[in-house]
C-alpha cells in the first residue's frame, strides 16, 4: 500500500507539482512549486491547472496510458486476438502462448497507472469544492470533466481487471495516511461507480466547446462511456437508449472518407466523440502510433521524415477477411515504398500481417512524434452498437440493417449494402456486427473486448486458423478473459484477491 499512499501524496501533500496534459487552446502547459493547503488552490487559475492536471493522467508520458506503447490501451484492446501480431520478442514468450502470470508484460501497467489516476480524480474534485473564487456553473463543469475522465478509468480498469479496489470518498483521497485498504469490490457495486460518475458528468457538461478547448470531456464523451459500460454488460435497453441519445444530440456525423479521419488536416472532425490532443514538438504529449507499426525501412513518398520500429502488424488471416473492394483495407498496408525506392510487397517480407497506418503523415512530424491527434471513440461505432443492441432486443429488423449500412456506405463504391433477408435470426446477425466491427473499428482498440461480449475471445484465440502460429498450443482458458492483477497491489493490499486462474 505504501507505494498507492506515495503516489496519492504527490498529488494532495503539502509540496504539489502540476503540469498540464494536454497541448491545445486553454489547455497549455502550467507548473506550480512550493504549494501549501493554505495557499493552493484559491484562484479560478488554480482550479483550472488542477483539473488539467487530471487529463494529464491519460497520457502519463510519452508512451503510455492512451497512446501506442505495448502496455497502452490500445494493445490491451488488441492483445491476443486474431487482430493483432508484433514482432517484438517480448510477446512471444508467455504472452501470445496464454502463459500469463501477474506483473509479466504486457498487461499490469495499466493497473498501476490508472487506480492513482482515480484517486488524484478524488481528491480533486474535492479541492475544488474549495476555491471561493471559482464560478459555480464553471465548478460544477469542471467536477464533471474530472467525473468523466473517472469513469472512463474506471471501465478500462473493470475492463480488463474486473472489479477493482478505487478510492471515490474524498477524505480518504485527501488523507492517504489514515485511509484503511478495502478488498476488491464486488461487480454490481463497480458498475454503479461507472455509471454514477458517467451520468452526472452527462448532465453538467456541454455538447461541444469552442475549438481551442477541443479535447475536454463534452456530453457525448460521458455518453459514450456510458454506452461501453452498457455493451459490456449486455444491457441491451440501456445501450440502445444511450446510443439514440449520442445520435439525437446532433453533433456528429460519419466521415465521408474513412481514412480522413485520423489525417492531420481533417482534425476535430464531427466523427471524433473523445481525442486526446497531441503535439510532435512537445515532451508527452505527441502521438507515436505510426513509429510502432512503420517497418524500418518505410520511405515517406512526400518526403517526410519517418521512424519504424517494425511492431504491430494486422495478421494477414485477418486482412484477408476484408472484401477486396473495402476501402477500409486501404489504412492497412500491404505495398509501400522501402529505402531503395522501390515498391515492397510486404506480404512477402513481413509474415506477421500487414502495417496498420491509420494516422496519416505530419508534415511538422519527426518521424518518431508526430501532431495528429489519437482518436478514441468515434461515431460509427454508435451506430455498430445501436444495430447490435436492436438485433439483441428484437432480432433483426430493417433499422438494424440501415445503421449497419450507413456505415459500409463508404467502404464500397459502389454501394455493397447488406439486406434484411441476408440474415436468418438473431445469431446470424450478431455474429456478422462482430465481423463489421472488426472491420470498421480495426486497430482502434476494441477487438478483445467485442469478442469477449460474443463469447469467442477463447474460441478465437485457441483456432490456429486465425491465431496462425501464436497460440500454436490453444492455451488459452475461460479466465483468460481478464487480465492478473499485479502481484504488487496484492503485497500492498493483501485484502486484494487475485483473479482466478492466476497464481
Amino acid at each position: 500500500m505504501k507505494k498507492i499512499i506515495d503516489k496519492i501524496k504527490k498529488i494532495t501533500g503539502v509540496f504539489l507539482l502540476l503540469t498540464m496534459f494536454a497541448c491545445e487552446g486553454d489547455l497549455n502547459p502550467v507548473v506550480y512549486d512550493k504549494l501549501s493547503s493554505d495557499n493552493f488552490p484559491q484562484t479560478a487559475s488554480d482550479a483550472k491547472a488542477l483539473v488539467n492536471s487530471v487529463y494529464l493522467e491519460f497520457r502519463g508520458g510519452v508512451w503510455n496510458r492512451y497512446n501506442a506503447a505495448n502496455n497502452s490501451r490500445l494493445v490491451n484492446g488488441l492483445f491476443c486476438t486474431d487482430e493483432f501480431s508484433c514482432y517484438w520478442g517480448g510477446y512471444w514468450g508467455a504472452a501470445f502462448p496464454f502463459f500469463w502470470q501477474p506483473d509479466q508484460f504486457p498487461y499490469s501497467d495499466m493497473f498501476h497507472a490508472f487506480v492513482p489516476a482515480i484517486t488524484k480524480a478524488t481528491a480533486v474534485i474535492a479541492q475544488l469544492e474549495s476555491v471561493d473564487q471559482l464560478d459555480a456553473s464553471l465548478r460544477d463543469r469542471y467536477v464533471a470533466e474530472i467525473k468523466a475522465a473517472r469513469g472512463y478509468w474506471m471501465y478500462d480498469l473493470y475492463n480488463m481487471y474486473g472489479p477493482v479496489t478505487v478510492i471515490l470518498n474524498a477524505e480518504d483521497a485527501l488523507n492517504p495516511t489514515s485511509y484503511e485498504p478495502e478488498g476488491r469490490p464486488s461487480a454490481q457495486w463497480m458498475i454503479e461507480a461507472i455509471e454514477n460518475d458517467l451520468t452526472d458528468a452527462v448532465t453538467a457538461l456541454p455538447k461541444t466547446y469552442s475549438s481551442g478547448d477541443f479535447g475536454r470531456m463534452t456530453k457525448g464523451a460521458a455518453l459514450m462511456g456510458l454506452l461501453k459500460l452498457y455493451m459490456h454488460e449486455k444491457d441491451w435497453t440501456k445501450a440502445k437508449t444511450t446510443a439514440q441519445t449520442i445520435i439525437d444530440l446532433g453533433v456528429y456525423e460519419l466521415e465521408t472518407v474513412y481514412k480522413d479521419i485520423w489525417s492531420i488536416n481533417n482534425e476535430q472532425n464531427a466523427e471524433i466523440i473523445f481525442a486526446i490532443p497531441c503535439h510532435a514538438t512537445i515532451e508527452g504529449v505527441a502521438n507515436n502510433f505510426r513509429a510502432h507499426v512503420l517497418p524500418a525501412d518505410w520511405t515517406s513518398p512526400t518526403g517526410l521524415p519517418s521512424t519504424g520500429w517494425n511492431g504491430y502488424k494486422v495478421p494477414w488471416e485477418f486482412y484477408d477477411t476484408f472484401d477486396g473492394n473495402d476501402k477500409r483495407r486501404e489504412t492497412l498496408q500491404r505495398f509501400y515504398l522501402g529505402a531503395n525506392g522501390k515498391e515492397i510487397d510486404a506480404r512477402e517480407t513481413s509474415p506477421l500481417g500487414a502495417i496498420p497506418v491509420k494516422y496519416g503523415e505530419d508534415p511538422e512530424g519527426t518521424g518518431q512524434d508526430q501532431g495528429t491527434d489519437y482518436v478514441i471513440y468515434r461515431y460509427a461505432e454508435v451506430l455498430l452498437s445501436l444495430a447490435e443492441a436492436i438485433n439483441e432486443l428484437d432480432g433483426p429488423n430493417q433499422q438494424a440493417i440501415d445503421l449497419i449500412n450507413k456505415v459500409r456506405e463508404r467502404a464500397f463504391s459502389p454501394e455493397k449494402q447488406v439486406g434484411l433477408s441476408d440474415f436468418s435470426g438473431k445469431e446470424s446477425l450478431r455474429d456478422y456486427l462482430l465481423a463489421e466491427r472488426g472491420w470498421e473499428l480495426c486497430f482502434e482498440g476494441n477487438r478483445r473486448e467485442d469478442l469477449i461480449r460474443h463469447n469467442k475471445f477463447v474460441s478465437f484465440a485457441n483456432d490456429p486458423a486465425k491465431m496462425a502460429n501464436r497460440n500454436p498450443g490453444q492455451n488459452a482458458k475461460d479466465f483468460h478473459v481478464l487480465f492478473p492483477i499485479p502481484s504488487k497491489a496484492i503485497i500492498e493490499n493483501p485484502k486484494i484477491k487475485q483473479n482466478e486462474g492466476y497464481n
